[in-house]
């Protein structure tokens, strides 16, 4: 992996640095990374850095976000990177560093801002601390101890919900862009499906909280209703509503529909999906394997009708996320049934 001049020289002169100290060698970790902490910081930044706080963070450069403090239970996007000391990438959700520093970028992926929470406990003490102390619009460069590269949780916090625990061995570079800052994430879903609603669908109502179904082709024929307990082949096509492009194609099994948007993968066949037909909603998606809101909308349709659905994150993939699709984050699918054979 190429490294940039830069920290090849920083970390000759941290070795240097080690060397040179007369001291006896250090068995524990702990206080061996602190050495080599110091010595970089030393290297690169003198006594010109923002703060050491007294967990052992060194908070290397910082701009001030101008907007709200975070709080405990505030939904934070984010925009990050993860370095080794000497320059070598470890993580980001910049497709830019990803694509000339790491060779994980493709198209196929949702490069967004991540959601981060101190409450959640699912980002280590350090990046928690950090958070902590910042503004919306703001970013931070700074080096987190390995010690605080785990998740401390309190007596009471429950076992079960414990995940996505990151532990590095290694003091780690973190850079933070605090990108926006939700506090109500419900309301801000809703908020994004009116928008869509009112920008490309002439404001159409929700039939239930965060949900919304339109026809956009109906069969008049009474011989084509479709009978409970009836397979029906589906083909649609889903994308993501962020209030950006909301366009992005993240699952179809529609070919040409791939193609528009290049997303077709040779090897995928673009079979119709075969679904169970239930009039009754919560049958619906109780009979089939699928997000809430997809399955709920296949009850409205008839034999070769169309239609288009979008709904919250609740009838979808909720606070986990899957896959390219983030966590929180409302979906649109466009349908169409098969004609009656």
């Amino acid at each position: 992996m190429k490294k940039s001049l830069f920290f090849i020289l920083a970390g000759a002169a941290v070795s240097a640095l080690l060397a040179s100290c007369a001291v006896a060698p250090v068995d524990d970790s702990v206080t061996q990374q602190k050495s080599v902490r110091d010595a970089w910081v030393r290297v690169n930044y003198g006594t010109d850095y923002v703060a050491l706080t007294e967990s052992g963070i060194y908070i290397l450069e910082e701009t001030p976000g101008t907007g709200p403090a975070v709080k405990d239970s505030t939904y934070c996007f984010v925009h990050y990177s993860t370095r080794e000391l000497d320059g070598t990438y470890l993580t980001t959700s910049d497709p830019e560093i990803a694509k000339r520093n790491l060779g994980t970028y493709t198209d196929t992926l949702y490069w967004c801002p991540e959601i981060w929470r101190i409450a959640d406990y699912t980002e280590n003490d350090g990046v928690r601390e950090l958070l902590s102390t910042m503004k919306t619009g703001g970013k931070v460069k700074a080096i987190v101890a390995p010690e605080l590269s785990s998740i401390t949780y309190p007596k009471d916090y429950k076992l079960a919900v414990r995940t996505n625990i990151k532990e590095f061995k290694i003091n780690t570079i973190y850079e933070i862009s605090l990108e926006k800052t939700v506090n109500d994430i419900e309301q801000y879903e809703i908020d994004l499906l009116e928008a869509y609603a009112d920008k490309y669908w002439s404001g159409l109502d929700s039939t239930a909280r965060g949900y919304y179904f339109k026809k956009l082709k109906e069969n008049p024929a009474e011989g084509d209703t479709i009978y409970d307990g009836a397979s029906v082949e589906v083909f649609y096509s889903g994308h993501i509503i962020d209030g950006i492009t909301d366009n992005f194609l993240f699952d179809t099994n529609i070919a040409d529909t791939a193609r528009i948007y290049r997303r077709f993968n040779k090897d995928n066949q673009y079979n119709a999906l075969s679904v169970t037909f239930k009039k009754d909603p919560e049958e619906s998606v109780s009979s089939n394997s699928l997000v809430d809101g997809f399955a709920r909308a296949i009850s409205e349709f008839k034999y070769g009708e169309e239609g288009v659905v979008f709904f919250h994150s609740a009838q979808g993939y909720k606070a986990e996320g899957s896959g390219t699709i983030p966590a929180y984050c409302p979906l649109v699918f466009y349908i169409r049934t098969a004609d009656k054979k």
